[in-house]
């Protein structure tokens, strides 16, 4: 499906998981996952390392190794990527999915500069001439508010800034003018300043191209600051989904409770106060494959025997609020509309905290 095709489909959803399973040789990383992203949506998902969001993200990307196993189903604009052969595949993966690295100088090629990479794109999927495509990358480049593109285009990677890297990696994703972006922890190196700008970077392009934007984090920050949803992920499945602000008011999980109360409210926080942390670890991916009860249940503050007993569905506890929790906390019936919940400022905000601590 071209770029025109997936447009021509204004009621598909950018992305749509249903009942993912990942897995590599014995161990399962992704377990019956489904998520929705529509267009001009960003959905960021969180969860600690090692809960499956990055493998879940390769996978709608289509983007795992030949060894690991994929099942479920994943369609992009309303596109089946399962359904396309690999030959196929190459020729519409830019035009259906862009994907932002978390590591840009690995995912860069390292011997060739940025502009031939990003022109390398127009010279296969729209056939252009080198000269063309060399001018477009430029074109490509002042497009994500880069000074002197001319310059950039002719530097290797080496050459440039992690934040200038990672504009490159936004400038070869959106290329194509996908209708889904998926952003695996694409600030996580970078200073809160530099971090800022590409989350500003990042909504400037939602806007212009209404896309809808799959963003992988670690910071509740960048949550509130960038995203209109959030699924929260945990030993490889969704065990919370809701509105940004609903979700941060009022958590139905007891992860998603936790998770939330780890975050460090720098403006109201007491010197020497201990950050809060959860009890335990997540368990082994291996471990959950053939387990009866819920996988948060050992350091679960809400467990009783059933929590032993049965791993609870991923269900609607009010509207619009989901969670897979056997004593899910229902929100209240008004919930409130804060986009940016207190105690979790945007980057440009806490750049003048750490500025005056």
């Amino acid at each position: 499906m071209t770029a025109a095709a997936a447009a021509a489909q204004p009621s598909a959803s950018a992305l749509e998981v249903t009942g993912l399973r990942v897995r590599y040789g014995g161990v399962t990383a992704v377990r019956g996952a489904s998520l929705r992203v529509e267009r001009g949506e960003v959905l960021a998902l969180i969860g600690e390392t090692g809960s499956g969001k990055s493998s879940l993200a390769l996978a709608a990307a289509r983007l795992l190794p030949p060894s690991a196993e994929v099942t479920g189903q994943i369609r992009i604009a309303g596109q089946d990527l399962a359904a396309l052969p690999p030959r196929e595949l190459r020729k519409r993966r830019a035009s259906l999915v862009g994907y932002i690295a978390q590591d840009a100088m690995a995912a860069l090629n390292p011997v060739q500069p940025a502009g031939r990479q990003i022109g390398e794109l127009f010279r296969v999927h729209r056939a252009m001439p080198r000269a063309a495509a060399a001018a477009q990358a430029t074109a490509e480049l002042s497009r994500v508010r880069i000074d002197r593109p001319g310059l950039v285009a002719r530097r290797f990677p080496h050459q440039l800034s992690g934040g200038m890297r990672q504009r490159v990696m936004i400038a070869m994703a959106v290329a194509m003018a996908p209708p889904l972006l998926i952003a695996d922890e694409p600030t996580t190196a970078l200073d809160v300043s530099t971090q800022a700008e590409i989350l500003a970077l990042a909504t400037g392009l939602r806007e212009e191209t209404g896309a809808g934007i799959l963003w992988i984090t670690h910071d509740m920050g960048v949550v509130a600051e960038l995203a209109d949803s959030v699924a929260v992920m945990y030993a490889g499945r969704i065990v919370e989904q809701g509105p940004v602000h609903g979700l941060f008011d009022h958590p139905c999980h007891p992860y998603t409770e936790g998770l939330l109360r780890t975050r460090r409210d720098l403006r109201a926080g007491r010197p020497g106060e201990l950050l809060y942390q959860i009890e335990g670890s997540p368990p082994v991916p291996t471990a959950t494959t053939g387990q009866a009860g819920c996988p948060f249940a050992p350091r679960c503050p809400r467990r009783t025997q059933a929590c032993d007993e049965q791993e609870p569905a991923l269900a609607a506890v009010a509207p619009g609020r989901l969670a897979a929790c056997h004593h899910a906390s229902v929100p209240p019936a008004a919930p409130g509309t804060t986009r940016r919940p207190s105690g979790a400022p945007g980057p440009a905000a806490r750049h003048g905290q750490e500025a005056t601590r």
